[in-house]
């Protein structure tokens, strides 16, 4: 239970943000404080000062306006420091992890009475490693001749930026993060930059003192809120949890915009390999293999497995040109081929159970090889190579081994049976780019990841905050809890947005004479939009497919061309200020915009008056996840579209016309093009789930 000193504080501390920031208390922002500070206040700790008991955990929705970041920080962060717990929040979007960390703790620093340190958490791949600057440096100059086995060589041309970045870091004026480079530096030019964890050798690394992954997260130790994404977070859970983030019994999540959570975790665990790719890395690992014995040696304890290695990696190369074909044989013509039920056909499924044999000697072989270079960069550890062999093979062969580790866990998955009654596992083919041709590339990912997220977060967190202004689907939670596993005891409350939509817009079903069905649709789109479209305002048109907005693009290009703006064709960015710099010019702008401008984009006021969805954002058809999910529900007698692409589709379509009102000041429409919501029975469904704008 929340103690009245927790309430008491947490209050006087919203009144001083409310005075200092000259703010309108809002009752959808108080309710959300209160909500989520009983949640926390009813958490019982063991004597190992663990969370115990089935509380703790907050299901918010917020409706836009209702301020929710202040609210989770304002209640969430005094009881981290009084419980002596992190607090992490999590988003799934750059853009709001930047508003997060340049604007609003930056602004409530500034205005509480309650002290309190912030850093940002990132992944090691953001982070310069000197060791590889240093050795790129070496190969360009000629003083390193040890091949780079999975990345091209550095380049000539690439020597200056080099060493202006060894310059800026060393001056100080650069921290090694990636995302705060001046000039944008292209993945290529990166990857001779940047370690994975089983390239770095931590602590036996002679720049560890000065590396810029590590300083980043020394500063965690000493913050009380750390900012990370979705992403980070799945792949610290993944490692066991505490690997680079705080361990999650020592945290309190919040988990901002939570209604990518499951997609993130479902693509954190999906595995695919190559074939081609495959078999390029084997030759090269053969290869380096060869270099490595004639430049060390073989010391006696790993002469062994290090000698069968070649012979091992021969026998998987022999079974990978046996699947080539027969893969080929299987898709055909086709991009994509899924199995049903996640069913591999049995002759593929031995071929690749055949790769395994050979594949885990070869996998303890390099693992062993691994930590032995690792050891002899240690002057404190008596190793079995020099140093100078250490350095220059320690991180190569952690590559190998990290690309066997990958094989490794793909065949597991590809090759697994599932038990009777259990979830499957979708499992699937598709043809992908590769060199001046093409490879197949198999995949498998589960189905659902609630159990995994259900044992690996929920059971084992502190406390948790899920919220975002769209959790619920068509006024439900169902379709979170399931997807997320998220506790049937959460505390789930909705709070409403504090808009009066019923004044501030307007939406307006439009039944034209065909549905997107129709091959007519895209004739009577234009049309309308023809006829419909203020050129003189803001205007922001939503499309479903890139195909569907390129055509549009170019009926209108030619009359609309001084006010037109379309995703794919500009930087997104650059999208947002050339329409900002239009109507603050006093000129019209029209953006065509996908997905990613449904949500997250924030133009208020004369920005955005009209905003034009040309049809209900159903997911596309041909996701193998997706697919197999259906498959699966269809299989129990349960109905897919109404539990499961329906909900979806209801999500996005609130994202969608949530770009209309971002402000108690504007004004506007929402005009959708798809008359199946006044002609299908569940077009009600959709429409009763959207704000409360005036019908016209």
């Amino acid at each position: 239970m929340l103690s009245s000193e927790s309430k008491e504080r947490i209050q006087a501390l919203y009144r001083e943000c409310i005075k200092a920031l000259d703010l309108k208390p809002r009752y959808g922002q108080r309710v959300m404080i209160a909500e989520i500070a009983k949640s926390l206040g009813a958490i019982h700790e063991d004597d190992k000062g663990q969370r115990d008991n089935d509380n703790g955990i907050a299901v918010v929705e917020a409706g836009t306006g209702t301020g929710k970041t202040l609210a989770y920080l304002l209640a969430a962060l005094p009881m981290a420091i009084e419980k002596e717990k992190k607090l992490l929040i999590s988003t799934a979007t750059v853009a709001l992890q930047e508003q997060i960390l340049d604007k609003d703790l930056p602004n409530l620093k500034k205005t509480i009475s309650l002290p309190f340190n912030f850093a940002l958490a990132k992944g090691r791949g953001r982070y310069l490693c000197l060791l590889k600057l240093d050795k790129s440096l070496q190969h360009l100059s000629g003083l390193l001749s040890t091949v780079d086995l999975f990345e091209q060589t550095p380049e000539e041309q690439d020597r200056e930026l080099y060493e202006s970045l060894l310059q800026s870091y060393g001056s100080g004026k650069w921290d090694g993060d990636r995302d705060r480079l001046t000039d944008a530096i292209e993945d290529k030019q990166w990857s001779h930059l940047t370690a994975t964890h089983r390239e770095c050798s931590n602590r036996r690394c002679p720049h560890f003192q000065n590396c810029a992954f590590y300083k980043a997260r020394n500063a965690m130790e000493d913050a009380d809120v750390i900012v990370a994404n979705h992403d980070l977070v799945l792949a610290d859970l993944s490692l066991g949890g505490g690997a680079v983030l705080p361990a999650p019994e020592k945290t309190i999540y919040v988990f901002d915009e939570g209604h990518h959570l499951a997609d993130k975790a479902l693509n954190h665990f999906r595995l695919e390999i190559g074939v081609r790719a495959q078999r390029q890395w084997l030759q090269q690992l053969e290869k380096g293999i060869e270099q490595f014995v004639a430049a060390s040696g073989i010391p006696h304890s790993i002469m062994h497995s290090l000698t069968e290695a070649p012979q091992n990696i021969r026998d998987i190369l022999q079974s990978i040109s046996l699947v080539w074909p027969l893969l080929m044989d299987m898709i055909g013509d086709q991009d994509r081929l899924r199995f049903e039920s996640g069913k591999m056909p049995e002759n593929l499924r031995q071929l690749l159970i055949n790769i395994k044999g050979p594949l885990q000697p070869l996998l303890l072989c390099l693992d062993k090889l691994n930590d032995m270079l690792q050891k002899s960069l240690d002057p404190k550890e008596d190793g079995d190579f020099t140093r100078d062999v250490a350095e220059a093979w320690q991180a190569p062969m952690g590559i190998m081994f990290s690309r066997a580790e990958q094989l490794s866990e793909a065949l597991s998955w590809l090759c697994a049976e599932e038990a009777e009654g259990a979830l499957p596992v979708a499992r699937w083919l598709s043809k992908t780019p590769f060199g001046d041709g093409w490879d197949i590339r198999l995949s498998a990912s589960p189905i659902a990841v609630a159990d995994q997220l259900r044992k690996n977060l929920w059971w084992r967190c502190y406390g948790a905050v899920v919220t975002s202004a769209t959790l619920t689907a068509l006024n439900s939670f169902n379709k979170l809890s399931w997807e997320s596993g998220l506790p049937d005891w959460a505390n789930y409350q909705r709070v409403m947005s504090p808009f009066d939509y019923q004044k501030l817009g307007e939406l307006q079903p439009v039944s034209l004479a065909s549905d997107p069905k129709s091959d007519q649709f895209q004739a009577d789109i234009e049309d309308w939009l023809k006829n419909n479209t203020d050129l003189s305002r803001g205007t922001l048109v939503l499309f479903s497919s890139r195909a569907q907005l390129e055509a549009t693009r170019d009926t209108f290009l030619h009359d609309w061309y001084d006010q037109l703006l379309c995703q794919g064709f500009l930087p997104k960015a650059e999208i947002v200020r050339r329409h900002k710099e239009r109507i603050d010019n006093g000129e019209g702008s029209i953006i065509f915009g996908l997905a990613s401008f449904a949500e997250g984009i924030d133009l208020p006021g004369e920005y955005v008056t009209h905003v034009v969805i040309v049809k209900i954002p159903f997911a596309v058809p041909d996701d193998p996840i997706q697919a197999a999910i259906s498959e699966w529900m269809e299989s129990r007698g349960r109905n897919p579209f109404m539990e499961l692409t329906l909900p979806a589709a209801s999500i996005r379509l609130v994202q969608a016309c949530g770009r209309l009102i971002r402000t108690e000041e504007d004004r506007g429409r929402i005009s959708i093009l798809d008359k199946r919501l006044l002609s299908h029975r569940y077009g009600k469904l959709l429409l009763d789930s959207l704000p409360p704008f005036k019908r016209i």
